[in-house]
């Protein structure tokens, strides 16, 4: 499954990055977005926004359709400023 195939508010880990293009990889690697890395999707349209950890990041769709992801079946409420299910209190 694909990133873009996600819902919004799912969870999911990381589990490949299918790009022949290696400065493509690098720059999702630099921002964190790696196999293991647990993302949650914020946003889905033109630009896919995933939250990871403390941040968010903004892909466009080639990005995101070469990211595999495995569901974790959690949904993230609602809430005006999102945090890691990870990280809360």
């Amino acid at each position: 499954m694909t990133l873009i195939e996600l819902s919004r508010g799912e969870t999911a880990v990381i589990t490949q990055i299918r790009s022949p293009d290696l400065k493509m990889r690098e720059k999702l690697h630099a921002r964190g977005l790696a196999p293991g890395a647990e993302i949650a999707l914020m946003q889905a349209g033109k630009l896919i926004v995933v939250g990871l950890e403390h941040s968010r990041w903004a892909l466009n769709r080639s990005e995101a359709l070469h990211i595999e992801v495995s569901p974790l079946n959690v949904r993230l409420k609602k809430r005006r400023s999102w945090i890691h299910p990870f990280c809360r209190p």
